[in-house]
Parts: structure tokens; sequence; C-alpha cells
């Protein structure tokens, strides 16, 4: 079984907060973004984005890439850098980082309002980038963004959305991320696209959620159900596009490890390390922890009277 390790089932967690989670914010010092990464390494995580090469200008809160690239170096954790074209790869790549997250709107229209060009430039550019991370021994991921829908045209045919999978598998990507980034997506329809792009890809396909109408963890337990064994979330359900209107509120990770947990599902990641490292990154930005977990603590935890 994909994703098993003796018998048990393993399914791969991703943090995004250091890209995803903060990119919608005023701007943090690096060292406070290690602070969070070290708090997200002592949790149990292992696979990080830890940032977007993309222009300071239309993002600024992630100026600091190259410098973040450096200060965590040498960890034995996986470090993803998003691009979203040949230069972005090129910066990423001098950084030390083997391996990019290409980033391709599924939607047209949302294609144009994020990186200024259509989906098919962006398919050409992907080529371009899978090319150079070859030569370079890098590998590609792509994530295929408003998979579910778009805060501009609507509702998303999945055949379109398996088409772009399946052109994506042919430019030599080594796996596939479906997003909600606006997150519309319902259980149903999770677990139907997973279906539907599985039939045209052989690469491993995971899914990175946004809990925007409350369905975060419903949606990842029935891409769970699917098969799928990675999932991106972010600590303290930090995190938004601020080039898709609607798209604020990652999955929270502590909310997902604490019901995979129960479930017998293992991920190798800690509840109360994550709820740490949410309070760590909620204070950078002067926000509240908004996961369940967060607030109101794991199942059965023990509660200690306040004194009188």
């Amino acid at each position: 079984m994909p994703g098993a390790v003796a018998g048990v089932r393993f399914v791969t967690l991703r943090d995004v907060t250091l890209r995803d989670g903060l990119q919608d914010e005023e701007a943090v010092d690096t060292a406070t973004k290690v602070r969070i990464f070290d708090a997200l390494v002592a949790a149990g995580v292992r696979d990080l984005e830890l940032t977007s090469f993309v222009r300071p200008d239309r993002v600024p809160a992630l100026a600091d890439a190259e410098a973040l690239c450096a200060a965590t170096a040498g960890r034995e954790v996986t470090r993803w850098g998003l691009v979203l074209n040949r230069r972005g790869a090129q910066r990423a790549l001098a950084a030390g980082l083997g391996h990019l997250q290409f980033v391709v709107s599924v939607s047209d229209t949302h294609s144009r309002h994020n990186t200024g060009r259509s989906t098919g430039d962006a398919m050409a550019a992907l080529a371009e980038v899978c090319a150079d991370a070859a030569a370079e021994g890098a590998v590609v991921e792509v994530t295929l963004a408003t998979a579910f829908g778009c805060p501009y045209e609507q509702a998303v045919d999945p055949a379109r959305v398996a088409e772009l999978a399946r052109r994506c598998e042919s430019f030599g990507v080594t796996s596939i991320g479906l997003a909600d980034t606006i997150g519309v997506a319902v259980p149903v329809e999770v677990t139907g696209l997973i279906d539907v792009v599985r039939d045209v890809v052989t690469v491993p396909v995971g899914v990175h959620l946004h809990d925007t109408r409350g369905l975060g963890v419903a949606n990842a337990l029935a891409a769970v159900e699917a098969g799928i064994d990675r999932i991106d979330g972010s600590v303290g359900a930090l995190g938004g596009c601020p080039f898709a209107p609607g798209a604020s509120g990652n999955l929270a990770l502590e909310d997902l490890v604490h019901v995979l947990d129960a479930t017998g599902i293992r991920t190798g990641v800690s509840v109360t390390g994550l709820i740490d490292a949410a309070r760590i990154a909620c204070d950078a930005v002067g926000r509240k922890v908004e996961s369940h977990v967060g607030v109101a603590g794991p199942r059965f935890a023990e509660h200690r009277v306040p004194p009188r």
C-alpha cells in the first residue's frame, strides 16, 4: 500500500506556513521565520514549503527567500521553493534548493490575475523549468491552483484539470498537487477529482486544502480515504492568496493530525508541537491561533483547574 509503514497507513504532511501562511501578512523578519521553522521541525515536520521566489514588489513578505534558504540549510528535512517562471526557478536552484514547486492555475482568469499570463503560457514555462531542473538534478512538482473552483470563473471542469495534469506529467514533474485555492470543495468533489486525475497520470497526487468554509478536515479525510498520502496545510490556520479573493485560511495541520492520530493513521508529527509552532507563527503576525485544536487543545488532554 502506498504510504504504508509495517502495515500502518502513513500520510506525509507538508507544512506551508512559511510560504502560504505568511505571504499575505506584513513582512516577518528572517530570524523569526527560522524560529517558526525550528518549531515545525521539532514537532516532527519533515516536508516544508519554505518560501516563494517571486517579485518582492508583488509579495514583499517573501522578499527574504535567499536569506531564509541560507539560514535553514543543512537540516534533515525536505525544503520546497515555490516558483512561477524560469527566473524564479534559477533563483531557487542558486539558493541551494533541489525541490521546486511550480504553480499553474487551471482557471485562465485566475492565472492572469496571479501571474499576469495565461494558463497556456504557464504550461510553456513549466516545460522550461522541468528541463532546467533535470539538468541540475532537481525535481519539480506542479500544483494545479483553482482545481476545485475559481473566484472569477466559479466552477472548474474536472476534465480540464485532468488534461493539464496529464500534460504536466509529460514534462517530467514528479508529483501533482490539487489545490482548493479558495476553499469551495466538498468531500465528494475531492474524491471525485482525485479519481479523475489518477485515471490519466501515474505520478503521486497530493492535495492543498483551504478551510474557508469549514470543510478543510473533512476534505482531507476524503482525500485520505481516496488513497492520497500527501496533504498540505499550515499551523494556526494561517494563509491565503493575495491574488484570489476569498482564499483565506489554510487547513490547520494540528486539527488534521489530531483526527488522523485518533483514527490510527500515522504522520510522525506531534499535535502539541504543532500548537507550539502555531503560537509562534500567529504571534509573529499579530493574530490569534484560530485552529480548533489550537483553541480547545487535544481531546482528553489534562485540564488543570485554575487557582481561586
